[in-house]
């Protein structure tokens, strides 16, 4: 007998949605990859279609709160969402549905699944079977994200580095006088990119990262007038 979101076969949102970052930090780094694969269609990214779609279903989930409660990324990348499992009855969001459809479509194509039940498994059949896919699409992805430590802590350590860089404005060593304008460039650079990499991984970075961008435009446009 096929079985729907509450089923065995699907995590339920507090399983699937456990680790998953605050939403403001998950849409910051859903415009992150967008920008990051400008050349490739958002609709055939699998990354991104999984985690708009597994946004889409959290955001629309009963207000309660998860194991832990609410909250942002943390500095193990491990923030919390919000919502609880779908009772006997519930439906699924229909914008969430239509996306998690979409990420079957594309790992029925490429093979690309990493759940233990492919797309086309018949416990995904019925009407919502598509977001129980979805669930233990995300659930597998974001544990293997968060499994990298050693690349979580490689953002830690350069967002720190980023921040160090930050207290010295730029000097040239002993002088006292502004860097060369290239150095003061790659710096820049260097703090969008560390920052951006930890709003990946869950960590609440956003306002550094929008505040590094805005320090890398004006220095951009400075390069340019000068």
């Amino acid at each position: 007998m096929p079985n729907n979101t509450t089923g065995p076969a699907a995590p339920t949102p507090e399983e699937a949605y456990a680790d998953a970052p605050a939403p403001h930090v998950e849409t910051a780094a859903m415009l992150n990859l967008a920008r990051a694969n400008h050349g490739t269609p958002q609709m055939h990214d699998r990354e991104w279609v999984m985690r708009h779609a597994a946004l889409l279903d959290r955001t629309m989930l009963p207000a309660a709160t998860l194991p832990g409660g609410t909250g942002t990324g943390t500095g193990t990348g491990t923030g919390t969402g919000t919502g609880t499992a779908g009772g006997l009855g519930s439906l699924p969001n229909p914008a969430a549905l239509g996306a998690a459809l979409q990420l079957r479509q594309l790992d029925r194509h490429g093979s690309t699944g990493l759940g233990p039940l492919g797309p086309d498994a018949p416990e995904w059949n019925g009407e919502d079977g598509a977001i129980g896919y979805l669930r233990q699409e995300y659930l597998a992805w974001r544990g293997g994200q968060l499994s990298d430590l050693t690349e979580v802590r490689a953002a830690m350590r350069a967002v720190s580095e980023a921040a160090d860089d930050n207290v010295r404005p730029g000097q040239t060593a002993g002088s006292g006088e502004p860097g060369p304008h290239e150095l003061l460039l790659d710096l820049a650079r260097r703090r969008v990119a560390a920052y951006a990499k930890a709003v990946d991984h869950g960590i609440d970075a956003v306002a550094d990262q929008q505040r590094a961008e805005q320090e890398l435009l004006e220095l951009e446009a400075a390069g340019v007038q000068g």
